[in-house]
């Protein structure tokens, strides 16, 4: 099945061997279209990992459009068909870290020079439809409860901003590359997203980039966007080193 737990201790990480390893079951048909996965627990038996690496695949199978969750029910295959990209197979397989902080790089590229841009060529419905994305997050935040589906809803609605504000650069070939790439920078996303959701120093950080797009400050919104990315960065980093430190934690041997 490829790589073995102990070869991903090495250089890897264990949540990369769940990926193929769940990937080769598909692959030989072990799994089909439909079929629901085994629990958590039997993944962490088969694969002998921890229940850390397995949640962590599963994240990411889910997110790259492989698998589906749903909750209270578990956890399906989803329909892989030839319209689906074959790359978000391959690049779940690849995950890896540094392929997440080269998303988020690209991401930084592109979002930044997006405000520049939007900062000079906005429209009065750009802004309209801006401020109604912010206004949704923080309604969205006031949520009496904090469950997976209002985080995911935080979620989008950040990105909603995010995508409006690229939109708003009014640069074509700009929106088209940052829709194709949508669905690989959001795997980046789901390790940024805490349990609780977008908190309120992200969302102050959205209304900063706003205003300075609404002043005309095409300067100010690309260092509102690189600083609001900046600290983003550093949140999947430390994500990213606590989900290495956890894995290694689950399979030390005890005493």
């Amino acid at each position: 099945m490829g790589k073995s737990p102990n070869a991903c201790a090495g250089g890897g990480r264990y949540y990369e061997y769940v990926i193929d390893g769940i990937k080769d079951m598909i692959t030989r048909g072990e799994l089909k279209y439909g079929d629901k996965l085994p629990s958590e627990r039997e993944l962490a038996e088969r694969f002998n990992v921890s229940r850390v690496p397995i949640r962590e695949a599963l994240k990411i199978l889910e997110y790259t459009g492989i698998l589906d969750s749903s909750p209270g029910d578990g956890t399906y295959v989803r329909n892989i068909t030839v319209e689906d990209p074959i790359e978000k197979m391959a690049f779940a397989v690849t995950a890896t870290t540094d392929a997440l902080m080269d998303l988020l790089e690209l991401r930084i590229n592109l979002e930044s020079f997006a405000a520049y841009n939007a900062a000079q060529r906005r429209t009065d419905q750009d802004i309209e439809e801006l401020y109604q994305a912010i206004m949704d997050m923080r309604m969205a935040k006031k949520a009496p409860q904090m469950d997976d589906e209002a985080v995911q809803n935080l979620r989008q609605l950040s990105h909603e901003f995010h995508r409006r504000l690229v939109q708003a650069a009014h640069n074509t070939v700009l929106s088209t590359v940052y829709e194709n790439l949508y669905e690989l920078l959001d795997i980046s996303r789901q390790f940024t997203t805490s349990s609780s959701g977008i908190s309120y120093n992200s969302i102050l950080a959205h209304e900063a980039v706003f205003n300075k797009i609404v002043q005309q400050d095409a300067a100010g919104a690309r260092e509102s966007m690189e600083e609001h990315l900046a600290d983003v960065r550093v949140n999947l980093s430390t994500k990213l080193a606590k989900a290495e430190a956890d894995e290694l934690s689950q399979t030390m041997p005890a005493g």
